[in-house]
């Protein structure tokens, strides 16, 4: 397809994909003359990444440059691409920051200062005990919850790990294949499935939040009718035994 026929199929201004061009965001298409290219999936696949990362993750060009230069780099594992897609839906501001610099989870365990609970976590669910931008964002979080005087034992974090472990492995399956683990679909490019991280990370987080908060609110409900029904109607004399 032309530039304009690929600005019409993806909603991208052909200004824009001229920029993205000019910042290597975008691969050149194939030259038919000196001054037309021609235009494929992979092109689309890429806008469409790039219009995620900017829209739904608010990532400025020079993050997202970062990202499709890894895309582009045939000795990078895909990974290792999706590690700092997921700085970027955890809206970290650089996966190269002073506790990666520092050495991370494993410096932080090196120096005695990771919380307990983590490592018997994923010894428990059986996940590798290797240093990941959500790791350390849960120490942190689990340390501001010690702050707060909120529980942060194992079994606290089992309660809500177990559940998710299922819901992850879902999700892994999902931007991979394009299919949950019970079928099997055609597997993906490696941008559709950094795109896949990116959007549902953010999408399936916000859905897990509603999801808690409609249970907050229905049990609220329950509970209160449940004292109602117990009191008895309104101006019943209360019976003591």
């Amino acid at each position: 397809m032309l530039l304009h026929e690929l600005a019409e199929a993806t909603g991208v201004s052909a200004a824009s994909i001229k920029y993205y061009r000019r910042e290597g965001l975008l691969p050149p298409g194939e030259r038919i003359t000196t001054t037309r290219q021609d235009y494929g999936r992979a092109h689309v696949e890429r806008l469409e990444l790039i219009q995620v990362l900017r829209e739904v993750a608010g990532a400025p060009i020079a993050r997202i440059a970062r990202v499709t230069a890894l895309l582009d780099d045939p000795d990078v594992p895909l990974i290792e691409v999706l590690a700092e897609s997921q700085t970027l839906a955890l809206g970290l501001e650089d996966p190269t920051d002073e506790e990666s610099a520092a050495g991370g989870a494993d410096g932080a365990r090196a120096a005695g200062g990771e919380h307990p609970s983590i490592a018997p976590l994923l010894a428990h669910l059986g996940w590798p005990d290797v240093d990941s931008a959500p790791r350390r964002a849960l120490d942190r979080l689990l340390r501001s919850l010690e702050e707060w005087e909120a529980p942060t034992d194992l079994g606290m974090l089992l309660r809500y790990a177990e559940p998710m472990a299922q819901i992850a492995r879902s999700d892994v399956d999902w931007m991979s294949t394009g299919a949950g683990p019970a079928g099997a679909g055609p597997s993906v490019s490696q941008d559709v499935a950094v795109m896949r991280a990116v959007a549902g990370a953010i999408a399936f987080d916000r859905l897990v939040r509603l999801l808690r908060l409609l249970g907050h609110a229905s049990f609220s409900i329950l509970d209160a009718t449940q004292v109602s029904e117990d009191s008895g109607p309104p101006g019943a004399p209360i019976t003591r035994e």
